[in-house]
């Protein structure tokens, strides 16, 4: 008896040994436009970064399931989710809908600031946004237009996308500066401009062409297609506009939340290896970045040779990008947009509140010790 009960219990050691061990799976939010395409180059680039650094995404279904490998093995089971731009990808992030996110700068501040357990855990993006007007107006250029709104007797018609959007509060900003007034509200004929929500980015270029709006406020690629199409012209890049504060902008990042930077923290940082090589890629090689955004987005690549030079990208939270997000807590914490956890806050509070590099700087220094990272982007 004893020796049939110590078979059946040397079975089951031997069926729990071979049982396969479940990976975790990872789910990332992206919103889709160009500005996040160190994530499109470093599922497109995937037999390149399996060369240098033996991490890549393997393509299970395209755009939407990878197996994250390392060293030959399968580490985890990666599900991109692409979900709608400013406070959507923050919002879906607190909901549970995934656990990275890449997005604008502005929104992440503002959820983390009402208490929304998530930080930013790297740089992504920085600049990239512009002032698109009709392509009859003969305005060419922002001195000209803001001669141009002074003398028009009803407000000027400025659309955007979304309340937090980065591009809108840099050109209110900008509005302030110069002495022209603005207004959301469409009975207020006195305000020199009229702020037009148009519910996402999708709907900038047919607002344009519809006459809804005279211009509009967004990134790229939104203001290259409109040119692409003849349906807009760019007048101004908003990396440009004063009160000068705007230089080299902080844009997009990558987030995520509290808990997955605990209980996913091997894979969040073999993940952030390839962001990282993704972006020394594209700044590297314009050709390849132009060509990976393209087919990724669904843009043309003359759209992508038009908008991919207005952007910075990045990875490396420098001294001066995080100068440079100050300037953002600031001008949020002015217009009344933050009013709880980073509201006046600066220097290292603002970091304690609003960052975690800790796995960003691990995966660059392992890249570095490797001779894989020739300079951090």
């Amino acid at each position: 008896m004893k020796q049939i009960l110590g078979s059946i219990f040397a079975f089951i050691l031997l069926f729990i040994g071979c049982a396969p061990t479940e990976v975790p799976v990872l789910k990332v939010g992206y919103v889709g436009h160009d500005h996040q395409s160190a994530l499109y180059v470093a599922c497109l680039e995937s037999q390149r970064t399996k060369t240098d650094c033996g991490v890549y995404l393997k393509e299970i279904e395209p755009k939407k399931h990878y197996e994250l490998i390392k060293n030959n093995k399968k580490i985890a089971d990666v599900e991109l989710i692409l979900c709608g731009g400013g406070s959507k990808m923050p919002t879906m992030m607190s909901q549970g809908t995934f656990e990275v996110g890449f997005g604008g700068v502005a929104a992440v501040a503002f959820f983390t600031d009402k208490g929304a357990p998530m930080k930013i855990i790297s740089p992504l993006h920085t600049k990239g946004d512009m002032l698109v007007l009709q392509p009859d107006n003969p305005v060419n250029s922002w001195k000209e237009f803001v001669a141009w709104v002074k003398k028009e007797k009803k407000p000027v018609r400025i659309g955007f996308k979304n309340p937090v959007a980065v591009a809108k509060l840099i050109f209110e900003r900008a509005l302030e500066a110069e002495g022209l007034t603005y207004t959301s509200d469409k009975s207020d004929r006195k305000k020199d401009v009229l702020m037009v929500l148009l519910k996402g980015e999708k709907n900038l270029v047919p607002g344009l062409q519809n006459k809804i709006i005279d211009g509009y406020v967004s990134n790229n690629p939104w203001c290259a297609i409109a040119e692409s199409k003849g349906i807009g012209k760019i007048v101004a890049d908003l990396n440009d506009l004063p009160p000068g504060i705007w230089k080299d902008h902080p844009c997009c990042c990558i987030a995520a939340t509290d808990s997955a930077m605990v209980n996913k923290k091997e894979v969040i940082e073999e993940f952030l290896k390839l962001i990282i090589l993704a972006t020394q890629y594209a700044n590297e090689d314009p050709e390849m970045h132009a060509r990976d955004a393209s087919k990724w987005i669904g843009t043309s690549l003359e759209v992508e040779k038009k908008s991919l030079p207005t952007s910075g990208f990045t990875t490396n939270p420098t001294e001066k990008w995080k100068q440079s997000m100050q300037v953002w807590i600031d001008e949020m914490t002015r217009l009344g947009k933050l009013k709880g956890k980073l509201k006046g806050k600066n220097g290292k509070e603002v970091e304690n509140i609003l960052y975690d590099f800790s796995l960003l700087n691990k995966a660059a220094k392992e890249l570095k010790t490797k001779g894989i990272l020739k300079t951090w982007y």
